[in-house]
C-alpha cells in the first residue's frame, strides 16, 4: 500500500511542461483557458493543482508551500479553487450521498496527487453545475489573487446533447476578469472544436519509468515491487498504483484465470464472464480497464517471446508459461488480439451494450488465437 504522504505541491514529474507553465507567471501572461490533455496517468491533474497554487503563491520560484495561499490550496480549500468532476445524471441518485462521497474523494486527493476522483456511476457534468460556476465567478471575492476553474475529465461537458459543453462556451467567450480555466482530460478529441480553439493545448506524455519508480519509492513502496509496477505500467502512475494495491501474486494470478478463459471454449465460465464484467463495466470502468490491461501486458509478453526478446518486462517466474503459450498457439495473431482488447476497454464509455461487446471479445480472442 502507497503511503500517502506527498502532494501535489511536492510533485516533481514532467518538468519540460512545468517549465513552460512557470515561465508563463514570471512573464505575466497567464491565459484564460487550458486544456491539458494526454495519456492517463501522466500527472495532468496534480500539475493543473500546482499550477492553480502557483499562480496564486507571492513566491516567484514557488508555489512555496507555506504561505497562506498555498496552504489552503493544499488542502483544496482555497476560495479562489473551483474544482468540477463528472457525477451521476440519475436524477434518483441521493444528492446529500455524492456531495459526501465528494468530500472525501477531495481529501483524499489533497494528499495524494494521483488519486482519482470518481463517484459512482458518474457519467457526465451536469449543466446545473456550469450555471451555478457562472453565477458564483462573477461573483467579487475579497481575497486578491486569480479564480481558477479545474474541469476534471472535461470530455463528459459533452455527453448527451452537450449543453454542459455549450454553456462552458459561454462562459470561455467572455471570461470574467482575473480567472483562469484549466480543462484535463485523457480524450481531447471528443471535445468541441469550439471549446478546443479557445484553449491553450498542453499535451502530456507518459511518465518516464524512473519518474514512476522514484514516486513510488518516495511513497514508500518496497524497491522490488515499485520496478515491479512501474515496468509493467508503462508510464501511467494510476495503472502503477493499482498494481501496487493488488499486489504481485494477485496480479499474476487474474492475468492466469484471463488467459484460461479466453483460451478455453466454456460456455458456463464465458456467461459468468460476461455477467460479471459488463457489471464492472457499469460501476466501475478503472476496475474494469484495468483487468483488460493485465490481459493485454501478459499477451504482450508472449508475443515478445516470441519473437525472441529477452528483455519482456516484469516476467519473473513467468518464462515457461509464456513458452508453454505459443507453442500450443503458434499462430496467434497478436496484431488482432491488441485491436480487439483496445476496442472493448473504451466500449463502456461509448454507451455501447456490454453484454455483446464481452460476447465478441470472447469469440474474436478465441479466433485470433488458433487464426
Amino acid at each position: 500500500m502507497v503511503n500517502e504522504k506527498m502532494t501535489f505541491i511536492e510533485f516533481n514529474v514532467q518538468k519540460s511542461i512545468w517549465s513552460k507553465l512557470s515561465q508563463l507567471k514570471i512573464n505575466h501572461r497567464i491565459a484564460n483557458a487550458y486544456l491539458f490533455s494526454g495519456l492517463k496517468g501522466s500527472g495532468k491533474e496534480a500539475i493543473a493543482l500546482k499550477f492553480a497554487a502557483y499562480v496564486n503563491c507571492p513566491v516567484i520560484d514557488g508555489p512555496c508551500g507555506e504561505c497562506s495561499s498555498c496552504r489552503r490550496f493544499r488542502s483544496l480549500q482555497h476560495e479562489h479553487l473551483k474544482l468540477i468532476v463528472p457525477m451521476p445524471r440519475d436524477e434518483k441518485s441521493s444528492v446529500s450521498a455524492n456531495v459526501a462521497a465528494l468530500l472525501d474523494a477531495t481529501k483524499i486527493k489533497a494528499n495524494n496527487p494521483f488519486y482519482k476522483i470518481t463517484l459512482p456511476k458518474a457519467n457526465t457534468i451536469p449543466i446545473s453545475h456550469i450555471r451555478k460556476l457562472q453565477r458564483d465567478l462573477y461573483l467579487k471575492s475579497i481575497e486578491t489573487g486569480r479564480k481558477i476553474v479545474l474541469i476534471y475529465d472535461a470530455h463528459m461537458l459533452c455527453t448527451g446533447d452537450a449543453s454542459s459543453a455549450n454553456a462552458i462556451l459561454k462562459i470561455l467567450e467572455e471570461p470574467p476578469n482575473n480567472t483562469t480555466f484549466i480543462l484535463v482530460t485523457d480524450y481531447k478529441a471528443e471535445l468541441l472544436p469550439t471549446i478546443l480553439s479557445r484553449c491553450q493545448c498542453l499535451d502530456f506524455p507518459a511518465l518516464k519509468r524512473d519518474d514512476v519508480v522514484t514516486y513510488l519509492l518516495s511513497s514508500g513502496v518496497e524497491d522490488y515491487l515499485a520496478h515491479f509496477a512501474a515496468n509493467i505500467a508503462d508510464g501511467d502512475m494510476h495503472r502503477a498504483l493499482a498494481l501496487i494495491d493488488f499486489g504481485k501474486n494477485n496480479i499474476l494470478e487474474l492475468v492466469k484465470t484471463l488467459r484460461d478463459l479466453v483460451t478455453e471454449e466454456h460456455i458456463g465460465n464465458w456467461r459468468s464472464f460476461n455477467q460479471n464484467y459488463s457489471r464492472m463495466a457499469k460501476n466501475n470502468f478503472y476496475e474494469f480497464e484495468f483487468h483488460l490491461f493485465l490481459l493485454q501486458w501478459w499477451l504482450k509478453q508472449a508475443y515478445l517471446q516470441r519473437l525472441g526478446s529477452n528483455n519482456a518486462d516484469g516476467i519473473n517466474g513467468m518464462s515457461a508459461d509464456l513458452r508453454d503459450f505459443n507453442v500450443n498457439f503458434p499462430n496467434a495473431d497478436y496484431h488482432t488480439i491488441n485491436n480487439i482488447i483496445e476496442e472493448t476497454i473504451i466500449a463502456p464509455q461509448k454507451n455501447f451494450y456490454m453484454p455483446l461487446i464481452l460476447t465478441n471479445f470472447l469469440i474474436g480472442i478465441h479466433q485470433s488465437l488458433s487464426n
